[in-house]
This record gives structure tokens, C-alpha cells and sequence, in this order.
């Protein structure tokens, strides 16, 4: 069973298709939407991104997903930056390609050159992580997995803000303050003092090259479960527990029992493997792990809402 019909839900959907074959049942549980995150809002007969709306170049497996699913590439449109402090435009790019380097040159100095030289280095190394998929590497926890595609840096960059990585990185407070932290405005709504790594990933959504899928990036996670013949079940888990049966070998056998609300009513599953890909946190998943050993504790930590506002012209 997976639990979430997200990105992460339904690739994961896939991914234990083409490891077990034809001859095992998956069930992927959503309470909502297919697609999680990567929702679209109709405007005026139009679809328009609402969460997850680019995809990065380096990013193979949605590469892999639209070309497997026959998915068409949406066209890139391009448009000119310009940097507000409230007042006035602190900068503004050219139309002209070899003005707009002379701006950047003359306002911030060699800081965003060496900008790409920073995220391509972290991506390089972060690139690393198709390697160990490939030969089936698994971590234990999010900490193991950064050390072993970027060693003490990725792990200093959980305990850091992205202000705090890049002044150690030698960039100024003016491009940090002038051109980082709009960037994290507008991707998660935050300021230069979000962790360090979560700001390395808002960084590379304004990379160039960047892409989407027309008809809307969710379009992938509908496509996913359809590939990995997964039978998709509307409704909430509400609690997973352990269970050992007897085997025909004279062993054990550990399964997992789902309870669920669906609009039938509560429902019980028992699994092999539950995948969960959907937020513990108690406010939006609010699922009870009853008698593992250790304990599984509450997640209990909140997230942010981010607001869009679509307006139409």
C-alpha cells in the first residue's frame, strides 16, 4: 500500500511495479486530489500551476516519467527580472542579453557568476543520488543520505539559514539580500532565514532550462498510477499496526494492518509494505501507528501555508 497519490505517492506506485513484477496488488490511498502538490487552479477555461509548477533540467526521473507516459513538454516562457525593494527597482534586466551581464556586473559584482558555480556544485553532488538508486542503495535516515552525496557540507547546510551558507561562501549581504531573498519569497514565502538547504532548492527553480508538463504537471502522478496498474482507493488511513502471521514454512510472516475511512464507511486492508507518502504532521495526515517497536513518535512540527493569488486581467 502507499498512502498519498502525490508526486513522491505515485512514483513510488511505479517504482515497486517495475521492482515486483505484475503479480503483487498495490493500493495507493488519497483523501484528495491525485497529484498532491503539483495542483493546477482553472481560470477563464485555463489550467495554471498552484504548487509544483517547474522541473528541473537535472531532474531524470520526471524526465523519464513524461517520456514512458507520453506526456508533451509545455513551451518555456521567458521574461525579464526586475528586483523591487518596496519603492523602487533596485534592478532591472535588458531585452539585450550583453547589457543585462554588464548590469549584473556593474550592480553585484562577480556574485552571480559565482551564484551558478555555487548551485552547480551542490547539484553535482546531489546528482550522486541516481547513482545509489541505481545500485539499490537505502539510508536509514535524511541525515545519512545527504553525507553520502555531499559529506559535511549538506550536513552543515541542515543546521544552517541560507543567509548564514552563503556569507560563508563569501557572496555579499547586498546580492543576498537583493536577489536571494525575493527568490524565497516567492517560492515558499520565507525570507534569507530559511534552512540553508531548503534555500538551495529555491535556488534552482529559477535556473534556466527549467520546464513543465502541458496540461499541468499532475498530469505525471495520474499517468504514474495508470503505468503501475495500482488500483486507486478514495479515502483517509486513520491507523497502521504490526501484525505477525504464521507461515506455510513453520516461520513468520510481518505484515501491516490499514484501517481506513472511505465513503463506505471505516475499512480494514492488511499489506506486506506500506510506503507512506504523505506529511505526518498531525493537523494534515494525523495517522496513528499503533504497537511498533520502537514507537513511532508524533510528528508535531507545523507547516506553512503558502497563499497564491490568481488574478485575472
Amino acid at each position: 500500500a502507499v498512502v498519498g497519490a502525490g508526486i513522491g505517492g505515485t512514483a513510488a506506485a511505479y517504482f515497486l511495479r517495475q521492482r515486483f513484477g505484475r503479480s503483487v496488488l498495490i493500493d495507493v490511498f488519497e483523501r484528495g486530489d491525485v497529484g498532491g502538490r503539483l495542483a493546477t487552479v482553472r481560470v477563464e477555461g485555463r489550467d495554471y500551476e498552484a504548487g509544483g509548477s517547474v522541473i528541473h533540467p537535472l531532474n531524470l526521473h520526471m524526465k523519464h516519467f513524461v517520456k514512458e507516459l507520453g506526456l508533451d513538454v509545455a513551451p518555456a516562457y521567458s521574461s525579464l527580472l526586475g528586483v523591487y525593494n518596496g519603492e523602487d527597482f533596485v534592478f532591472e534586466e535588458s531585452s539585450w542579453y550583453i547589457i543585462s551581464i554588464l548590469k549584473r556586473l556593474w550592480y553585484y559584482g562577480l556574485n552571480p557568476l559565482r551564484l551558478n558555480m555555487w548551485v552547480e556544485d551542490i547539484l553535482d553532488k546531489f546528482m550522486r543520488i541516481y547513482r545509489y538508486q541505481t545500485h539499490d542503495y537505502t539510508f536509514s535516515s535524511n541525515e545519512r543520505l545527504l553525507h553520502a552525496l555531499g559529506g559535511n557540507d549538506f550536513a552543515e547546510m541542515l543546521n544552517q539559514t541560507i543567509d548564514e551558507s552563503m556569507q560563508k561562501a563569501g557572496f555579499s549581504h547586498k546580492f543576498i539580500n537583493e536577489m536571494i531573498c525575493p527568490v524565497m519569497r516567492v517560492n515558499y514565502g520565507q525570507d534569507i532565514n530559511t534552512n540553508a538547504f531548503v534555500g538551495f532548492i529555491s535556488l534552482t527553480g529559477v535556473a534556466s532550462g527549467v520546464w513543465g508538463v502541458k496540461g499541468g504537471n499532475k498530469l505525471v502522478c495520474n499517468g504514474l498510477i495508470y503505468a503501475a496498474k495500482a488500483q486507486l482507493i478514495s479515502g483517509t488511513v486513520r491507523f497502521i499496526e504490526p501484525k505477525t502471521r504464521p507461515n506455510p514454512a513453520g516461520g513468520t510472516h510481518n505484515l501491516y494492518y490499514v484501517t481506513y475511512n472511505s465513503t463506505s464507511g471505516p475499512s480494514s486492508e492488511m499489506y506486506d509494505i506500506v510506503v507512506i507518502a504523505t506529511p505526518l504532521n498531525n493537523k494534515m495526515s494525523n495517522i496513528t501507528f499503533r504497537n511498533f517497536n520502537p514507537p513511532i513518535p508524533e510528528f508535531s512540527n507545523p507547516y506553512l501555508k503558502s497563499i497564491v493569488t490568481f488574478v485575472h486581467g
